[in-house]
Formats: C-alpha cells, structure tokens, sequence
C-alpha cells in the first residue's frame, strides 16, 4: 500500500509539472476541438480551447487533464452548433475526417485542420498529433518536453511488468450481461500491451477501430487469463454483468479478472495511454500479492 501511495503521488505531480507551464494568455490561440483525445492533448500543451464538443462527456469519460469550467460546450461532436461556434471567434477549428461531411459549413467559421484519430498504430499517431498541435501552436519543441516525462513513467511501468508470469490477457469493455466490446490491434490500449511486454490475446478478428463485440461464450472457449474491464462510462453500472451467472461460469473456468477504474477513455491521447499503462500495472500487482 506504501508503495502504491508513493506512485500515485509521483503520477500526481508528474501530471502537476507536465500542466504548469500554459502558453501566455496573449499568444494563446482560440481553439475549437470537436475532438476527445485532441482535447487531452491540447490542455496537456497548456493550451486551453475556447470551445468543445460535449463538455460534460469529456469531464465523465477523462480524469485527466481537467477541462476548465470556461471551455464552451459547442455541442455534439459530429452536429455542433453553429451559432455558437461563430460566436467564439475561434482561429482554427480542430477537426477528424470525419468531419469532412460538413466541411462546406464549418469552413466559413475558422480555418480546418484535420488530425487523424484511428490508425494501425494509435499510439505512434497520437504522438504525431501531439508534435502537430505543439506546431500549430507554434512552440513544436512543447511536445518534446511533454513526452519526455511521460515516456519515463511508461518506462518505469514496463519495467515493473516484466516481474508478472506470462497469461493471456484481454482487454474488455462489458456491454451487458451477455455481451462484451473486446479490444485487439488498432486500438490504443492494445498497443500499451506490447510496450509493457504483456501477453494480449486476440484471438478473434476485430474491426478497423481495433473493437469487436464478442458474446460470453466466446469468452469461455479462450484459453483461461486476466480478464481486464474498462468501464469507460461512469454511469454504467456493473454489478449486475459481473454476478451474473456467465460471468461466474468465466471465473470458474480459469479466468481472473480486474476492473480499471473510470477516467481512462479508449478515445484518449499520450496521457491517456502512460496512465492506462500504470493503472494496468498497479491493478495486476495488487492482484499478484
């Protein structure tokens, strides 16, 4: 417990050190982000946005970095409010391409600029997106001096990791008491797997975003491991999956299972993805003792 303490306390201030150097207020650019993990990134910079895309789903699905409470809520993510949106003045608009469907519209409020959120391999592209929002800003080497504490933490985590005994490993997001999203290559979090040297077991296709959905009993037929649980929405509650009875016939047949707390989205950026991997961590260690 001692020891478990003392991380969270170097996370904390790890995270203080990596925020307490914002762009001045004069230089600030005004950003509007119809994007989560763009968001993250740019707050992780010291660059707080005039306007985002459904505040409140940011503040329940990210723990860090917080959202400042004068950050305008624009609305939803892929139908904002225009009205509002010309209202802010923003310099430039941070979009995906999948925003591209209403470029004609979005264009006359503020230049575009397009950052890709899914690829082969998230966490290289969320670096790059890091290194793109640091010269958008005009400070590029901010990204190195961003990354540079976080590699270190991700670091110490993998070494830590190479204590655990080789098991499968499967990352999963319970949908009900039947159904889980399972999370395989193209995904962040599976990414972070291969970094700490953990064994992620994918033995099931997935779509391009790295997610497949996979019934109970699909589960049960895989080689017995840890079953890790993303509870990626706060309001989801899940007692009632986890006593069911499939749940029980999983733990019965070899399985062992650890549930991750709130606050670590699959739509986050570097941040995101070293605090995940130390949550990850933390929570098999604990389970080891």
């Amino acid at each position: 417990m001692v020891i478990r303490r003392r991380q969270l306390i170097q996370g904390a201030l790890a995270s203080a050190a990596l925020l307490s150097y914002p762009l001045r207020a004069a230089n600030a650019p005004r950003w509007v982000i119809l994007d989560w993990g763009l968001t993250e990134m740019a707050l992780l910079l010291g660059i707080t946005p005039v306007g985002v895309a459904a505040t409140d789903w940011y503040r329940r699905l990210f723990s860090q970095p917080t959202l400042p409470p004068q950050v305008v809520d624009v609305g939803l993510l892929f139908q904002p409010n225009y009205e509002t949106l010309f209202e802010l003045r923003p310099t430039q608009l941070l979009v995906t391409p999948a925003h591209r469907m209403a470029e004609a519209q979005l264009s006359r409020i503020a230049p575009l600029h397009y950052f890709a959120t899914y690829s082969p391999h998230p966490w290289q592209q969320a670096q790059q997106n890091l290194h793109a929002l640091a010269e958008l800003a005009g400070d590029p080497g901010r990204a190195d001096r961003v990354m540079a504490p976080l590699l270190a933490r991700l670091d110490q985590a993998r070494q830590r990791a190479a204590h655990f005994q080789p098991r499968p490993l499967y990352l999963l997001h319970p949908l009900d008491t039947l159904h889980v999203l399972a999370f395989g290559p193209g995904s962040l979090f599976n990414d972070m797997l291969a970094l700490l040297g953990l064994g992620h077991h994918v033995p099931f296709a997935v779509g391009a975003q790295g997610v497949a959905t996979l019934e109970l009993e699909q589960l049960a037929q895989m080689p017995p491991g840890w079953l890790v649980l993303l509870p990626s929405w706060p309001e989801v509650d899940l007692s009632p999956m986890l006593t069911s009875p499939l749940w029980h016939t999983l733990m019965r047949g070899g399985h062992q299972r650890v549930v991750l707390p709130d606050g670590l989205s699959t739509e986050g950026g570097v941040l995101t993805a070293v605090r995940f991997a130390e949550t990850l961590v933390n929570a098999l260690q604990e389970a080891h003792a």
